[in-house]
């Protein structure tokens, strides 16, 4: 599970971090929106496209992931997908605060237990491209889930080593 998520079963949403725009143009969002993260947006005329589109044009679904949804619960062609906004503007370090981050996780959880039909495969939203580290991301993720993981939705599925962290359950 810790290796990059290429494929989803039909019950199966993509847990990634995004900015408030929803502009998906690197990393897992990059991915969900258009099937790479080699973070060559600017020249992906698909992606280009779905910047140039109105909102609610079928041009900004993407694989996994809707252009411009920056946040919660998001449908794409292929799949599905949850975003957490973990910055404000594309580029902007450390700029959407933790406690912000960790009430998303919270209402992540929510959302998890009203669909008991779906599992949600966690990534590591929010490691790396916002600026926080993955230890600081660990800490917020275990305080959203109550301290240990254990609260967590049977249908959350972690990686056992998420932000290099050990989850495995005891």
């Amino acid at each position: 599970m810790s290796e990059f998520i290429t494929k989803l079963e039909p019950n199966e949403v993509f847990i990634m971090g995004t900015n408030a725009s929803g502009f998906h143009g690197a990393g897992a969002a990059e991915y969900a929106m258009r099937g790479t993260a080699a973070n060559t947006w600017r020249t992906d005329e698909a992606f280009l496209r779905a910047a140039r589109a109105p909102e609610g044009h079928p041009d900004r679904v993407g694989r996994w992931a809707v252009f411009g949804v920056g946040r919660g619960w998001q449908r794409g062609r292929e799949g599905m997908s949850y975003a957490i906004q973990t910055i404000e503007r594309p580029g902007v370090k450390r700029s959407t605060p933790l406690r912000e981050i960790e009430k998303q996780f919270i209402e992540l959880q929510t959302f998890c237990r009203a669909h008991p039909e779906w599992r949600f495969l966690m990534t590591p939203v929010g490691g790396s491209l916002s600026g926080w580290t993955e230890d600081e991301m660990a800490e917020t993720f275990c305080l959203a889930l109550g301290g240990g993981v254990h609260k967590a939705p049977v249908n959350l599925i972690i990686p056992m080593d998420l932000y290099g962290w050990n989850w495995s359950l005891p």
